[in-house]
């Protein structure tokens, strides 16, 4: 039988996206994870993560085998829930509305982990990208990025995510690359955004901050679109390290201006300040800052 230990601790490794990071926020030395988790592909007699001096990444059995390291996790967490929960009881219904940028994937599988922990709250999950009014439509969440807005609205930062200008060696090859900020005028752009998104993209940070302008190739709210876009040789465009961290490992896609860095954005979960905040509101949230990076991490680790 896997060690159930170990298992958590390959579930922590990915989730971390590394080694490293598991370390630091598990509190405990890299090599005893190392260990931990070359004993579990020991136990089990295939391999789990391929590994190199640069990069991580899931087998096919790994990502296979991960998915039910966190249906376990998903259990564990369930019967704390209970006894936590003996005597507040976490049910009602939640409307949440959600970028359509994001993943539905990601977000899919998040919703299921959710309510196979809290089967007694009923969601209800629309993506917009509409200004949805909390109170007036009768929403409870709202995921949004950026800082908050309205002072009649509460904002609980959930994660952040760093920027960067990306490329396919096609597009450059054709095209040149920019080495300065100002060269992108002369670019063509994906630009991932709304009917309201302008092409410009802020590089830099603090001081060195500046507003560039590009050419609109193609504008379209799903980063997955504007990843393959890219790929395709169409343009330049700005992605989450997260969103594309394969496509820069296999070279389909270089980073480039990497010395005027991107300030990170934020995501963040907003509600209304006009009523006591609901027990399934702040569970909702709590699980979201927890899990969601979990879900990504076993998209952007499979091979």
């Amino acid at each position: 039988m896997p060690d159930l230990n170990g298992m958590m601790l390959f579930a922590a490794v990915v989730r971390a996206k590394g080694f490293s990071q598991a370390a630091r926020e598990i509190g405990m030395p890299k090599s005893t994870i190392s260990r931990k988790v070359a004993q579990l592909e020991e136990q089990l007699g295939v391999r789990l993560l391929q590994r190199d001096t640069r990069n991580l990444s899931l087998t096919q059995v790994g990502a296979l085998f991960y998915q039910h390291c966190t249906s376990i996790s998903d259990e564990i967490e369930a019967a704390k829930a209970t006894i936590e929960n003996t005597h507040n009881d976490v049910s009602g219904s939640l409307r949440i509305a959600i970028p359509v940028s994001f993943s539905q994937e990601i977000i899919a599988n998040l919703c299921s982990s959710f309510m196979r922990l809290y089967p007694n709250v009923e969601l209800d999950v629309q993506f917009t990208d509409s200004e949805v009014g909390l109170v007036g439509e009768g929403y409870d969440i709202a995921i949004k990025y950026g800082p908050l807005q309205s002072s009649d609205l509460v904002a609980r930062l959930l994660f952040e995510r760093q920027p960067i200008l990306v490329a396919s060696p096609g597009y450059l090859k054709a095209n040149g690359t920019p080495a300065t900020p100002q060269d992108l005028i002369n670019h063509s752009g994906i630009l991932l955004g709304t009917s309201r998104s302008a092409p410009i993209w802020p590089l830099g940070k603090g001081a060195r901050k500046t507003m560039v302008n590009f050419k609109r190739k193609v504008r379209v709210n799903s980063a997955v679109m504007v990843k393959q876009l890219a790929q395709d040789d169409f343009g330049i465009a700005m992605l989450s390290n997260s969103v594309c961290k394969n496509e820069l490992a296999s070279g389909s896609l270089v980073p480039i201006l990497q010395e005027w860095p991107i300030e990170a954005f934020k995501v963040y979960g907003v509600y209304s300040s006009r009523r006591q905040l609901a027990t399934n509101i702040s569970v909702f949230l709590d699980f979201f800052t927890k899990r969601f990076s979990s879900h990504e991490s076993l998209q952007s680790l499979m091979v």
